[in-house]
């Protein structure tokens, strides 16, 4: 009496083994790719969170808060800023934060007098 697989029994087990493995393969993949997607939008609202605190922070006067647009690029970020009139003691700062295809703005105001206040 033979006690082995027989050739057939061999073969369907390592196909359906085979399946498995590749739909494993692709959940890991895609979570992989979310879990990258993920840590750049983090990346991206830090940098937003960042430059709005830090535009907040300027003199009413600063040379990054004079009417018309900015720009700079840090590492593989590009932010970009436009500083408008929005009043006479009121300017509006149309801020973006962007890596490749992805963007995020934000429009913020910065009055002078809560400038003056604060120092």
């Amino acid at each position: 009496m033979n006690n082995g697989f027989t050739l057939m029994e061999t073969l369907v087990s390592m196909v359906l083994l085979l399946v498995a493995v590749l739909f494993s393969s692709r959940i890991i993949v895609s979570i992989l790719g979310q879990t990258k997607q993920a840590g750049l939008r983090f990346r991206l609202v830090e940098q937003l969170d960042f430059y709005k605190n830090y535009l907040s922070s300027l003199g009413w006067e600063a040379p990054e808060l004079t009417l018309g647009p900015h720009e700079k690029q840090e590492r593989e970020f590009r932010i970009a800023w436009r500083v408008e009139a929005a009043g006479p003691f009121l300017k509006r700062i149309r801020l973006a934060v962007s890596w490749g295809p992805l963007v995020l703005p934000l429009v913020l105001q910065r009055s002078r007098f809560i400038g003056e206040v604060a120092r």
